[in-house]
C-alpha cells in the first residue's frame, strides 16, 4: 500500500535549495551497504547541478524570480506500509510513479526514498516550471491529485502490494466521491492496526479517570502496560505501549481517530483533571543525540568567536583547522566541517538556531580579504 501526501512548498529559490537537501540528506537515505538512494529525472549530476538545472528552467521561462504568490516546486511523498517493501523497491516504484506522473511531461525531479521511519517513503522535489513548456505545474485536489493516487495504485498492483480501493461507491443511498472513499478505507485499516489497541484502552481508561485526575489516569493506564511521558519540551502527550513497543502521541491519536477528539491533551485534562505545571532545562529532555548536536554548535560558536582579530580568509581557514573545523565545499555551497565528528554545519541551520547571522560562513567572509 502507497500513500501519496503533498507537502508544502516553499516560494523562494532558497527554498527549493533546502527542500533539495533536506530530502537528501545522507542519514535518511544511506542503505546499510553504503547505497545511497537518490536518483533525478530530465536533470542530471550532484544535488548543486540538479538545483542549478532547475534554476536555469526558471530563468529561460522568466519565473526564476521569488513570487509570494507562486510555489518554487511540488513536493510530493509516497509513504508505504511497514514492512511491506525493501528499501531497492520503495525506490524503483517512486522513480516508475515520478517518470510516468511528471517526468515524460517534461518536468525535472529529485527523487530520494527515506529509510529513518519504521515506514519507507519517498519524497519527491519537483520543478514547478516545465523544461519543455514552460508552464506552471497544476495539481488539483479534485482530479489530478486522484490519477496520481491511481498510477501509484496501478504499481502497487504490479508489485503484488496491497491498495486501498478507490473507485466511485454507494453507501446508504449517498453517492461518496473517491476522496471520500479512499479516507474511509485508510480509517478502516487503521482499526486493524497497534494504534487502534492502544488507543481503545487509552479511551477506556479516560473514562475510568473521569474527575479523579492525572495521575489516577496514569495508574489505570499502567494496567495495559502504558506508560505516559508529559513533562516534554513540545508539550504533547506521548504514550508507550510495552505490549506493542511503540510510542505514539496524543496528536497523532486525535488526527487518526479524529472522530474521538477527547484523546488530545487538551481534553484529556478536561475530562480527567489538569496536569501539573512544571519547569523544564532543554538539556535534561534532549536525546543523547540531540545534546551532542549542540554541544558541536557550542564548539563551533567558541571557535568563531576566538576569530575577531583575523583579516584574511587564509588565516581563518587556517584557525578554524586548529581547532578541529574545516571550511568545506559541498553540494550545496561551503559548510563548516567537523573532522572528529564527520558532521556538516550548514548557513541555514546556524541561522535557524540562532536567528542572526553573524555566525554564518558566508557572512563572515564577506567581511575578510
Amino acid at each position: 500500500m502507497a500513500i501519496i501526501k503533498i507537502t508544502k512548498a516553499g516560494k523562494t529559490k532558497a527554498s527549493l535549495k533546502a527542500a533539495l537537501l533536506y530530502i537528501a540528506n545522507e542519514e535518511k537515505i544511506t542503505q546499510p551497504n553504503g547505497k545511497k538512494l537518490i536518483t533525478s529525472l530530465n536533470c542530471w549530476g550532484d544535488l548543486q547541478n540538479i538545483y542549478e538545472t532547475m534554476i536555469a528552467t526558471k530563468k529561460l521561462y522568466r519565473k526564476a524570480t521569488d513570487n509570494k504568490h507562486s510555489e518554487m516546486y511540488k513536493h510530493i511523498q509516497q509513504a508505504f506500509k511497514p514492512q511491506e517493501v525493501t528499501p531497492k523497491t520503495a525506490h524503483e516504484i517512486g522513480i516508475k510513479w515520478a517518470k510516468k506522473c511528471f517526468g515524460e511531461k517534461g518536468f525535472e525531479i529529485c527523487i530520494c526514498t527515506h529509510l529513518d521511519k519504521e515506514h519507507i517513503h519517498n519524497h519527491f522535489i519537483i520543478n514547478s516550471v516545465n523544461a519543455l513548456t514552460g508552464k506552471t505545474i497544476e495539481i488539483h485536489a479534485n482530479k489530478t491529485l486522484e490519477e496520481l493516487k491511481y498510477i501509484s495504485d496501478e504499481l502497487c498492483k504490479e508489485y503484488n502490494l496491497f491498495i486501498i480501493e478507490r473507485n466511485k461507491f454507494e453507501k446508504n443511498d449517498n453517492i461518496y466521491s473517491m476522496t471520500k472513499k479512499y479516507g474511509l478505507e485508510k480509517k478502516e485499516y487503521l482499526n486493524l492496526t497497534w494504534q487502534k489497541a492502544i488507543y481503545d484502552r487509552i479511551k477506556e481508561c479516560i473514562q475510568k479517570s473521569k474527575n479523579k485526575g492525572f495521575v489516577y489516569f496514569k495508574d489505570e493506564l499502567k494496567k495495559y502496560n502504558i506508560e505516559v511521558e508529559e513533562q516534554r519540551l513540545k508539550g504533547d502527550l506521548i504514550f508507550i505501549s510495552r505490549d506493542y513497543n511503540r510510542r505514539i502521541s496524543d496528536e497523532t491519536l486525535a488526527k487518526n481517530f479524529a472522530d474521538e477528539k477527547q484523546i488530545s491533551k487538551n481534553n484529556i485534562e478536561k475530562y480527567v483533571g489538569k496536569i501539573d505545571s512544571y519547569t523544564i532545562k532543554k538539556e535534561e529532555h534532549l536525546s543523547e543525540k540531540k545534546q551532542g548536536f549542540y554541544k558541536l554548535i557550542e564548539n563551533l560558536l567558541k571557535a568563531i568567536n576566538n576569530t575577531q582579530n583575523i583579516k584574511t580568509k587564509l588565516e581563518f581557514y587556517l584557525f578554524m583547522e586548529q581547532q578541529g573545523w574545516l571550511i568545506k565545499e559541498t553540494l550545496t555551497g561551503k559548510a563548516y566541517y567537523c573532522k572528529e565528528q564527520n558532521r556538516y554545519i550548514y548557513d541555514q541551520t546556524l541561522y535557524k538556531l540562532l536567528g542572526n547571522k553573524e555566525y554564518c560562513l558566508k557572512y563572515i567572509e564577506e567581511k575578510l580579504n
